[in-house]
């Protein structure tokens, strides 16, 4: 999979799958070599969250043998210019209640992140709402959002997806993380978008 392409492809697909709407959806697509599997994410709010998903995301990967898993999900970012100090800054902070300033408040973003064995690319999108339906209408790329990581340098606001490429246990030993792992491939919400076909092709 040519990673730069596959980049531009889920840009495509996660701004076709918000154009119109009032949120944009929050999803995971596994990429394995063959195909492609959507799991709607229902939440990435508390550390709990991230964490159950990161693991969630590992477990999908491994079943289907994927090299990739993208990342498409809404935020909000005050985040306008490159900053060194970028890795601190979190992507997802809380709109304050006050906040009506159109130049200086938080940006409604929409981020895009492919993650790989060896780099994270990730793009960052305002999303440009219609002023009297608040529907999603256009897009405009952040370009301090849109940057290419090796994997050991991305920013610490993706550190709940570090685990998707760890090894897999030697042959017959079994930790309880890798019982998790088991159980959550169980789950209806998983099992269902990991069922034998193919649920959009990117490649």
């Amino acid at each position: 999979m040519n990673q730069p392409m596959a980049i531009d492809d889920l840009v495509s697909v996660a701004q076709a799958e918000a154009m119109g709407e009032l949120d944009a959806p929050m999803m995971a697509i596994v990429l394995s070599s063959e195909q492609s599997y959507d799991l709607p994410i229902n939440s990435l709010e508390t550390d709990a969250d991230k964490a159950r998903w990161g693991l969630i995301l590992r477990a999908a990967r491994e079943h289907v043998e994927a090299d990739a898993v993208a990342v498409l999900y809404p935020a909000w970012t005050t985040i306008r210019h490159k900053k060194p100090e970028l890795e601190a800054e979190s992507a997802e902070e809380k709109v304050p209640e006050d906040s009506d300033e159109s130049g200086n408040g938080p940006i409604d973003t929409l981020f895009v992140q492919l993650h790989t064995r060896d780099h994270v690319y990730w793009r960052g999108f305002e999303q440009i709402r219609d002023p009297k339906h608040q529907r999603i209408i256009g897009f405009r790329r952040i370009k301090a959002l849109s940057t290419d990581y090796k994997r050991h340098e991305a920013p610490s606001v993706t550190s709940w997806l570090s685990t998707l490429f760890e090894p897999l246990p030697d042959e017959g030993e079994e930790t309880s993380v890798d019982r998790e792992l088991a159980d959550l491939l169980e789950e209806p919400e998983v099992s269902a978008a990991l069922y034998p076909r193919q649920m959009r092709a990117l490649h």
